[in-house]
């Protein structure tokens, strides 16, 4: 026979429930981040990240491929975030990113698109094929433009860069755009 709860019980009860709220959201933030959630994520329109983005010699520095599994995205990780469609009335669409530098709180990237056409553009750069694209599709990265992103906004799927793709990048981005 279990023994009638007492008051301080019943209190220690309202304290647990009232605080595993904040706990599962932040369990499902950092699930959500690290791309664990799956067909959990919420459905319906997506808002779409706030991106910055400059020219990438006005971003030089230095560059190394330095990905590490720590929890925070570093140069050498591809990661995915809701960008800005075309035209407003469209929906954000998902883009990989190559993570090429970061801040304390955001991602420096490249951008990575699938698109053919930027076969005969300077600016672009072919990488290959990929866990990036999941139609396995040829892809090209942008050169000329650095994106900077709130870590916060970017989704992680644990996915990699090749280390002598990566390096070629990163010569491209010495040679051309004066990093280090």
């Amino acid at each position: 026979m279990t023994p009638h709860p007492t008051g301080w019980h019943l209190f220690k009860q309202a304290l647990a429930i009232r605080d595993a709220q904040p706990l599962d959201k932040g369990l499902r933030r950092i699930n959500d981040r690290l791309g664990l959630l799956g067909e959990q994520r919420p459905t319906g329109r997506r808002k779409a990240a706030t991106i910055h983005i400059e020219r990438t010699e006005d971003r030089a520095r230095s560059i190394f491929f330095t990905p590490d599994m720590d929890g925070q995205a570093d140069s050498g990780e591809v990661v995915w975030v809701w960008a800005p469609a075309d035209t407003p009335q469209d929906p954000p669409q998902e883009r990989a990113i190559l993570v090429v530098g970061r801040t304390r709180t955001t991602i420096l990237g490249l951008a990575i698109s699938p698109n053919p056409e930027h076969a005969d553009e300077s600016w672009w750069l072919e990488i290959g094929a990929g866990e990036w694209d999941d139609q396995g599709r040829q892809c090209w990265i942008r050169m000329d433009r650095v994106l900077e992103i709130s870590e916060e906004q970017v989704r992680r799927q644990g996915v990699l860069f090749p280390a002598r793709r990566f390096e070629r990048i990163a010569n491209r981005l010495r040679s051309t755009y004066r990093w280090g």
